[in-house]
């Protein structure tokens, strides 16, 4: 089996063929972090300037650490060279900043010459990422949604059609929650009418539910304008 630490201990220093040798370890491990995204990311969109990111990103990091190396002033100065620089590009997908991070771990490790460290950190990496993949754990069990739809003041005041929708409601959904209620004048048919106009939170077990909710309630006398809207969480990078 090939000895890694051979390799690490020929790298030591800062000569052209060194670091050139880092670069070429850190692009690679980096778009093996990437393609391990790519492959296992639900998104329906990938987010290609995410992915090109975590490929380029490992490599001015390493090249960053090759340049500082043992110096303390050169690594003072660089603290405070990129504290001037702002990076306002934010991850709103968790799953997204541990690929990063572990993106720039790969290129600090293989600027420092541990290469033994970079390639077995990505490869478990890797390995933990796709078993998560393929388990359970990643399976998304149900669906967050906002759900809206109007009754005419008048009507709401039967018990009988409070019931109906509430009943309608809570055995359909997981868990609903009202977090919006108003009363407005709207125009129908030519005649002015006060309408309550509902919001629920809900949380459903899967958009075809939500689709027989709407139906139901579609199909209830008095009951206008039901919409639904699905939240998909960190649906940006």
């Amino acid at each position: 089996m090939f000895d890694f630490s051979s390799l690490t201990n020929n790298l030591e220093g800062s000569s052209l063929t060194n670091v050139i040798v880092i670069a070429l370890v850190s692009f690679v491990l980096s778009s093996l972090i990437a393609l391990t995204y790519q492959k296992t990311s639900r998104e329906l969109e990938s987010p290609r300037y995410f992915i090109q990111s975590l490929i380029l990103i490992s490599i001015p990091v390493a090249t960053v650490m090759q340049a500082i190396g043992d110096s303390l002033a050169r690594g003072l100065g660089m603290l405070g060279a990129l504290a001037i620089i702002r990076f306002r590009t934010t991850l709103r997908n968790p799953r997204n900043m541990v690929f990063m991070f572990t993106s720039i771990s790969v290129g600090i490790a293989a600027g420092v010459y541990g290469i033994t460290i970079a390639i077995t950190g990505t490869l478990t990496f890797c390995l933990v990422v796709a078993l998560i993949h393929f388990s359970d754990l990643s399976k998304k069990t149900s669906q967050i949604a906002t759900l809206q739809f109007d009754v005419p003041n008048e009507i709401l005041l039967d018990t009988t059609m409070q019931n109906t929708i509430n009943d309608l409601i809570i055995n359909s959904c997981e868990k609903a929650t009202l977090s919006k209620y108003s009363i407005n004048n709207k125009k129908r048919e030519e005649l002015v009418i006060k309408m309550a106009s509902f919001e629920f939170k809900i949380r459903i077990e899967s958009k075809e539910k939500a689709t027989v909710l709407v139906n139901n309630l579609v199909t209830i006398e008095g009951v206008f304008n039901v919409r639904i809207n699905f939240k998909d969480d960190y649906e940006k990078i």
